[in-house]
């Protein structure tokens, strides 16, 4: 079972580098890395090709954001891979134990038709920073999970969830073959990850959390914090429009409209904008207090 790991990159050439020798050093080895450079103007793709000879590199225009470059990565797979093989989506500002990718296996192995998820630690502080989380659709909000509570009756290391992101996940292939890819009309850069693995689940695929697959991610690289940097219209504008904010209200309309229960479809949207707009004045207030 070759592992196929699919990583959109933009700039933040050392994130890059960071990445890729962490999965170097992995005691699982049969693997291929997929990296879209959509854009970078830092020198990513030179550098890529000079030290990583063996990264499947494939050059896109900026204009892809997150979802289109992850597409693109995912049809190089499916043009590629056997059906027994395996997809691990992850983002460049991650870096892996060495024990990752094998966890990853022995766990797919056990649930060969399942999505699989990591446990997300902050990489510069070593601490938890997330385990994962269930939506909850009536109260518009997700609701954390931790494996005390929530764990599968016949294993307490795994989770069975809602949704998951993109930080991290293995798909087996067919799912992408059955259901083909993300949704980059709609959903261009955020919530894209979060959709697919909703409808997966929606159609039969499980969503499981392992507690022994561990990211470390620098979860302050965020887009929230570059478009909430000040108190003003502009930032508000671009808190609630820019492509970059995952409080985008057209994207999270999109979010809803395609997962939430039609029935309450209107009250989750409701709830959903006036908590967008009182987080961005929440933070502002805690902020400056």
């Amino acid at each position: 079972m070759t592992l196929w790991i699919c990583i959109p990159v933009f700039n933040r050439i050392q994130y890059t580098i960071n990445f890729l020798e962490s999965i170097n050093q992995q005691t699982y080895q049969d693997f291929k890395v997929v990296i879209c450079d959509h854009g970078s103007t830092d020198g990513t793709a030179e550098r890529i090709k000079r030290d990583f000879p063996d990264v499947i590199l494939l050059e896109a225009s900026e204009d892809l954001w997150w979802t289109g470059a992850i597409n693109l990565c995912i049809s190089y797979v499916l043009n590629h891979a056997d059906d027994t093989d395996k997809v691990i989506t992850l983002n460049n500002d991650t870096e892996l134990p060495v024990d990752y990718l094998e966890n990853m296996v022995k766990n797919s192995i056990q649930y060969p038709e399942a999505i699989l998820t990591s446990v997300i630690y902050n990489i510069e502080s070593k601490q938890l920073h997330a385990i994962g989380y269930k939506q909850d659709w009536w109260l518009a909000k997700e609701r954390p999970v931790n494996f005390e509570r929530d764990h599968l009756p016949e294993n307490t290391d795994i989770i069975s969830t809602t949704h998951a992101s993109g930080r991290g996940t293995l798909f087996p292939v067919t799912v992408f073959k059955i259901l083909g890819l993300y949704d980059e009309v709609h959903l261009p850069h955020y919530a894209a990850d979060y959709d697919f693995t909703h409808k997966a689940r929606r159609n039969g695929y499980p969503v499981y959390i392992c507690k022994n697959c561990i990211v470390y991610s620098y979860v302050e690289a965020t887009g929230l914090t570059k478009v909430r940097h000040s108190f003003t219209w502009k930032s508000l504008k671009d808190y609630l429009f820019s492509i970059r904010s995952p409080a985008n209200l057209q994207v999270r309309w999109w979010y809803g409209i395609n997962n939430c229960p039609k029935l309450i479809f209107p009250l989750y949207m409701m709830i959903d904008y006036i908590r967008v707009f009182g987080s961005f004045f929440k933070y502002y207030l805690f902020k400056t207090s």
